[in-house]
């Protein structure tokens, strides 16, 4: 199926008054930086997320990192927390296109990078993954042509041509394997997800088993509990937000566990400007005590032709990844959604474990995004609009999705980085973003004392 570009969806002009929010008891700080620059998503569109120019991470000291897109270049910050900026790093880039970072306990650094293969030959390389010295120095590149997690079925008309097109671009460690989940291109015309991955030792590729979804708008991944949770927001196959786990090669693990609305022979049709609207936008993914996994995202509450009218919810669900998702009883969460599915919105499905936390009328969530503390706390944070630009909440739930801290204004300015996941360090949440405040000219370090 080729991607085709939606109409943008004009919100609302009708302000509304934000529900009644409680009081924070949890202490905000914020630091400007003197790194100019826009943070942004490049290819981000309506329900597809794109890849943040600013990736942010936690260094093998335990302290809060970003590294930022320049040219030929990804410079790498170092920070103190709250204080003044430690150090930066530059790293030369293996290739043009900017996919991420990613620092692991020895502090070396590795960079995910790709370019577009003009030609059709289905051989070369596009994605790459970097490894450099905690002092910037280049140790060795692996290259993939997109065909690592893909079914022995699949030909190389399924290969990466571009890869970051129309998604995201994230990575984890966990152990001594390094697992890539990005958006791209196929040379088929087709848009899908793929995985890439690489042993840290010796940067030889490892094999997570497939993992593909078709169109794939969002990707994430994690490491939990000494292994990976992947994540993808598919509108057709599969048409939900999909979580996976690492299977066998050649095998496929993986379950829709929240599902999109389309208008009946929608896929017969092949009407894709329909199709590739699914109402709903990735969150993300955050370990709880390394056992459950919180999955947070916004959505139509309805699986029926409501949906097309109905405004976004944020909604969290907790479960333990290594159950059957299809059942009620592998979640922590509890609460049902049932209706109509699949490319051609014939198929009757219901989801589990669906808590929803807001209930705007009018003004519209974006970038919801996700992390949880070493105490078991999960923090939500996201940025509401209407005619305006209102400012960045946060909630903050227990591990059983229980809510300890109601929806709480952090900031009128500040804005999140968006398609990128907060960081968790010493007890604080931390981000880098811009803020109104200067024009959205510099980078600042935005952080929540949670623990």
């Amino acid at each position: 199926m080729k991607k085709n570009v939606l109409a943008c969806i004009a919100m609302t002009a009708a302000l509304a008054v934000i529900q009644p929010l409680s009081v924070s008891a949890y202490e905000n700080y914020e630091k400007k930086t003197s790194v100019q620059l826009f943070v942004k998503a490049n290819g981000m569109f309506n329900n597809w997320d794109g890849v943040t120019n600013v990736a942010q991470f936690v260094g093998d000291n335990g302290e809060f990192c970003f590294a930022y897109d320049k040219g030929d270049n990804v410079i790498v910050v170092r920070t103190n927390g709250e204080s003044a900026l430690k150090k930066t790093i530059t790293l030369k880039k293996q290739a043009p296109i900017f996919g991420t970072v990613i620092c692991d306990k020895d502090g070396n650094y590795y960079v995910v990078t790709g370019k577009e293969n003009k030609t059709k030959n289905t051989n070369i390389d596009t994605i790459f993954i970097s490894k450099y010295d905690s002092s910037g120095k280049h140790i060795k590149t692996v290259g993939d042509n997109g065909s690592s997690s893909l079914a022995y079925y699949y030909d190389s008309g399924f290969y990466t041509q571009l890869p970051f097109d129309a998604g995201n671009c994230d990575a984890a460690i966990s152990g001594n394997i390094l697992a890539v989940n990005y958006g791209r291109s196929m040379y088929s015309g087709h848009q899908s997800n793929s995985v890439f991955a690489v042993n840290i030792k010796d940067m030889s590729e490892a094999d997570l088993g497939v993992n593909y979804n078709s169109h794939s708008f969002a990707q994430r991944v994690i490491s939990h509990n000494g292994s990976f949770v992947f994540a993808s927001e598919g509108d057709c196959y599969n048409r939900a937000f999909t979580i996976g786990t690492p299977a066998a090669s050649n095998k496929e693990n993986a379950s829709d566990i929240f599902h999109f609305w389309v208008k009946k022979g929608t896929l017969d049709k092949y009407n894709m400007g329909i199709l590739n609207n699914n109402f709903a936008h990735m969150g993300g993914l955050a370990s709880v005590n390394n056992k459950y996994i919180a999955f947070v995202g916004t959505s139509a509450k309805s699986l029926n032709s409501n949906a097309a009218d109905e405004n976004e919810q944020l909604f969290i669900q907790i479960f333990d990844p290594s159950a059957n998702l299809g059942k009620a009883s592998s979640y922590v969460t509890s609460g049902t959604r049932s209706g109509l599915s699949g490319g051609n919105g014939d198929e009757n499905v219901t989801d589990y474990g669906i808590k929803w936390l807001t209930n705007y009328k009018k003004i519209k969530i974006r970038h919801p995004q996700v992390v949880a503390t070493d105490s078991g706390k999960i923090v939500v944070l996201y940025e509401t609009y209407a005619r305006d630009y209102y400012g960045v909440y946060y909630i903050v739930l227990d591990s059983k999705g229980e809510v300890i801290q109601k929806s709480q204004l952090f900031s009128k300015t500040a804005r999140l980085n968006p398609c990128e996941m907060p960081v968790y360090v010493n007890g604080r949440v931390y981000w880098a973003g811009n803020n109104k405040s200067d024009g959205n000219k510099n980078v600042h370090i935005f952080s929540i004392e949670i623990d």
